[in-house]
């Protein structure tokens, strides 16, 4: 079920869009008000995708946006803004800060349903943690089983979840703290560098395909976006 945050201060809008998410049922949806409240929900939520106002009483909506990608658990969250901002100078801004997306108010319904999809669809695995299937690479999250080129990859959890995170976020770069807080390494006291072991591990059960992963100066690890 893809969960949606949107900050928003107006109920009006907040009321429009949980009506325009009941067209396709299946999403969850929480709102925050107020920008301070945006990254605690975010990090106690987890949210499949963030709506984001700017204009925000106390505070703008760019600044939350940059504390979300500042932050390594939200980070990786795609962020759609939806504000009554609509020069060209305003979306230019909104997007080189790290906007997916950006719905200038009034919107239509099923424009923004198609955006979140859209969105949805560019940042997350299909429906959810499912079968990823990219570069010969075959992940299972229900059974845990992985293969390349149809032969199995004995893998250890803690490297199928990181390996399954890199690879359902294909192009994207992870940080070291994103890949712990989001496996079951999460609340545990676990050194960052200890990915660097797991990727290692990864790399040589890869094999010639090792180079899907590739090394993100001082940030982290980033799976390739297209064949090696």
């Amino acid at each position: 079920m893809p969960k949606v945050l949107i900050v928003e201060d107006d109920p009006r809008i907040v009321a429009a869009v949980e009506k325009t998410l009941t067209l396709a049922p299946g999403f969850a949806l929480e709102s925050v008000a107020i920008p301070d409240q945006a990254l605690p929900a975010a990090i106690r939520w987890r949210p499949d995708l963030i709506l984001l106002d700017i204009r925000l009483p106390g505070g703008d909506g760019r600044v939350v946006l940059k504390g979300l990608k500042e932050n390594a658990s939200t980070r990786a969250i795609p962020v759609i803004f939806l504000t009554g901002l609509s020069s060209e100078g305003d979306k230019v801004l909104g997007f080189n800060l790290g906007a997916d997306d950006y719905l200038v108010k009034p919107f239509g319904a099923m424009e923004l349903l198609a955006r979140i999809q859209s969105v949805l669809r560019r940042c997350r695995p299909e429906a959810g943690r499912g079968i990823i299937a990219a570069c010969g690479l075959r992940l299972d999250w229900d059974d845990r089983s992985a293969s390349l080129n149809g032969e199995a990859l004995r893998l250890q959890p803690k490297e199928f979840e990181v390996l399954y995170l890199l690879a359902s976020r294909r192009g994207r770069a992870l940080s070291r703290g994103y890949l712990i807080e989001n496996t079951s390494s999460y609340g545990l006291d676990v050194a960052t560098r200890s990915i660097d072991t797991h990727i290692k591990n990864i790399r040589r059960k890869l094999g010639k395909k090792a180079g899907l992963i590739e090394t993100v100066p001082k940030m982290g690890y980033r799976f390739k976006s297209s064949h090696v």
